[in-house]
């Protein structure tokens, strides 16, 4: 991610999605409290991290750095999980359980409310979405 991107001409932006698989995901979350704090958009609402199942279970950094984000610019958070479909409930339950274990924790008490849970699987290099919470 670039550090000197800018977010705030694009007056429509909904949702903003990091994606976990990436080579260096860290770097992006780093970025991301910088990033966050050019958000003007007045429908923002929406933090979405898509991650496959073997990137279960997720770092207690991950979170330090949310609640960072969350400080600049409130959001829903929306996990995406990108599953084969012969993977798809026990990936779904896997991830509800780390979820269920780091709010127990306490590393989500930042949030207005629980994370949302989606599925999606990979289908002719585009997205299908199969499950909203």
């Amino acid at each position: 991610m670039k550090e000197d991107l800018d977010l705030s001409p694009l007056k429509a932006l909904r949702s903003l999605q990091f994606d976990v698989w990436a080579t260096d995901w860290s770097c992006h979350f780093t970025a991301a409290p910088k990033l966050f704090s050019t958000i003007t958009s007045p429908v923002f609402s929406e933090l979405v991290i898509a991650l496959a199942r073997h990137h279960l279970p997720l770092p207690v950094m991950l979170f330090g750095v949310l609640r960072r984000v969350n400080e600049v610019r409130r959001f829903r958070l929306v996990f995406l999980l990108v599953v084969e479909v012969r993977d798809l409930y026990d990936g779904r339950r896997e991830l509800a359980e780390t979820l269920d274990s780091v709010t127990t924790k306490g590393h989500l008490d930042f949030l207005n409310s629980p994370p949302t849970i989606r599925i999606a699987r990979p289908r002719y290099f585009k997205w299908d979405i199969l499950d909203f919470d």
